[in-house]
């Protein structure tokens, strides 16, 4: 009979283990041994495919996937002429997260009977969680929806696919198809919002977000989802809640909190308490909420607490000396642990919810970071005999960002739209890119590279603060910029990182910002051709008497 749910707890082991001797009796061509140990087996469980997928399913669900690994791992090998064992091989692996595992788990199934079930959903979806080749992803999918016109799953997985590829119109096929053959799919909904978001289709996207969530209600993914597209609207007061879930739901994050020895605060009255405040995310959200520290550590010091603040090595001395003075402890790189004694913890991101941020009273007040003067001043010094306009150039983002593909402009685009200007010296602000700039240089845009004595972003703002402009894609150079108040041009694809928010030129957060937005998805033509205007005509007025 099928195990109860106590015996699925816990003799689960005996079955492994006369299994694993039919398997040794296997290797070693012992087919008496053999039989007489699958017989013992199947009296503790039936070896039939139905009961041993409930018994895996079992051991998924009760998050003991080694066994359900070596399960899955020993009928593979048991049955081994059979895709069927091979693709729950692979399943298993992928509910483990060992998706490079289960790619060759897959694609032995693949060789035994390629229009398997789900099977080239799957192995497609296994090869985009490990980066693998987008055209064989498509050519996996494809051929299932083909085979199977109404495979949810490989529609959903398409989905993903083509947006990936830059194929808008396709995803956005997909994304209906997926939602008309699995109306009940959290991630059909979700993948689906992702492209109408890349089609500028903001409330259908965020409808169907909202029903994703609605499906799913304790996924984190989708609800993390939901929050970035409300904040990108400009729906503080549902976004920033929404927001909480990116701890466990974002692609960057999720599933990696510091494990802190001290409870969240969420507002508690602090007297006679120590917060830590730590930073989190990428180097351009701790360069954007830091300055909340001032607000924070107002409030806590009126209650009578202290704070104190860990933040990235690589800020240098930036943030110390430009917030420092407020809070009453500050430190890099260290184990947040080693820094007790202190009673509660907030990570930054979730200050501006603690505040109740809204449009109208973000602390918008720039500059809030300083760059060290006498190092700015040098930087002034060895500039001095150039007098065309000096304008820093970002041209892509972090290379392993989900988003960069989208982001990034490209030193090509920035040659073909800025390269016969005159009146401009350019200059480098994109770390580790000697090869960038020398085709830049080749390509007909000079621009000159001191990005090797930038050891820590306190170097880099002080250079960006000696010069006149700096034009980047979404990247820290540009919350760097905006902070120190320079001014700042952001060039934007269509589904901008949230801070951004839509439709509009400003930015409440930075004062100093300039926005150019593509018009359409992929295209950065439009924004390029404003910039060089812009750029052309700024640079006439710098060299007008």
């Amino acid at each position: 009979m099928l195990p109860t749910s106590d015996y699925e707890a816990d003799v689960s082991s005996a079955f492994l283990t006369f299994l694993r001797h039919a398997a040794a009796a296997r290797q070693n061509a012992t087919a008496k041994a053999e039989s007489r140990w699958l017989d013992a087996a199947s009296q503790l469980h039936p070896l039939d495919d139905d009961s041993l997928e409930t018994l895996s399913a079992a051991l998924l669900e009760q998050a003991r996937h080694g066994e359900a690994i070596e399960l899955a791992a020993i009928i593979a090998q048991l049955d081994s002429h059979r895709a069927l064992t091979h693709f729950r091989l692979g399943y298993v692996l992928q509910m483990a997260n060992r998706h490079g595992e289960a790619i060759a788990a897959y694609r032995r199934a693949l060789a035994i009977e390629p229009t398997l079930p789900r099977l080239r959903s799957n192995l497609a979806g296994a090869l985009m969680m490990t980066g693998g080749d987008l055209s064989e992803q498509l050519t996996l999918l494809e051929s299932a929806v083909r085979d199977e016109p109404c495979e949810g799953d490989a529609w959903t997985n398409l989905t993903h696919a083509y947006r990936t590829g830059m194929n808008l119109p396709r995803a956005l096929e997909a994304g209906a198809r997926a939602m008309q053959c699995s109306p009940l799919s959290p991630l059909a909904h979700n993948n689906y919002a992702l492209a109408l978001r890349e089609a500028q289709r903001w409330a259908e996207a965020e409808q169907a977000t909202k029903t994703a969530c609605a499906i799913a209600p304790s996924n984190t993914t989708m609800r993390s989802n939901l929050g970035m597209l409300q904040l990108m609207r400009g729906d503080y007061t549902n976004g920033w809640s929404s927001h909480e879930a990116r701890w466990d739901g974002s692609a960057e994050l999720g599933g990696n909190r510091p494990a802190i020895p001290a409870p969240t605060w969420h507002g508690e009255p602090l007297a006679g308490k120590t917060l830590l405040v730590w930073g989190e995310q990428g180097m351009g959200d701790v360069l954007q909420f830091s300055r909340y520290v001032p607000m924070l550590a107002d409030r806590v010091h009126r209650e009578g607490g202290r704070v104190i603040w860990n933040s990235f090595p690589q800020m240098g001395a930036l943030l110390t000396r430009s917030l420092g003075q407020y809070v009453d402890g500050y430190s890099t790189g260290v184990d947040l642990e080693s820094l007790r004694p202190f009673d509660y913890e907030i990570p930054l991101l979730s200050l501006p919810l603690i505040f109740g941020t809204r449009a109208s009273t973000i602390p918008a007040a720039v500059p809030y970071l300083h760059a060290d003067d006498t190092a700015s001043q040098s930087w002034r010094r060895r500039l001095a005999g150039e007098t065309r306009l000096k304008v820093g150039l970002t041209w892509t983002g972090s290379l392993g960002h989900q988003r960069n593909p989208y982001r990034r402009v490209g030193w090509e685009r920035y040659a073909t739209h800025l390269g016969r200007l005159q009146n401009v010296a350019f200059y480098s602000l994109q770390p580790g890119a000697d090869a960038d700039v020398a085709a830049a240089r080749a390509a007909g845009l000079p621009m000159t590279d001191h990005t090797a004595e930038f050891a820590t972003f306190d170097n880099t703002a002080a250079f960006v603060s000696s010069l006149d402009l700096v034009i980047t894609v979404c990247t820290s150079a540009a919350h760097l910029s905006g902070a120190l108040g320079q001014r700042t041009w952001v060039l934007l694809d269509v589904n901008p990182h949230w801070v951004w928010l839509l439709d509009r030129r400003d930015s409440p957060w930075y004062p100093s910002a300039t926005l150019y937005r593509q018009p359409q998805f992929g295209q950065w033509e439009a924004p390029l051709e404003a910039v060089a205007r812009d750029l052309n005509a700024l640079a006439a007025e710098h060299r007008a008497p």
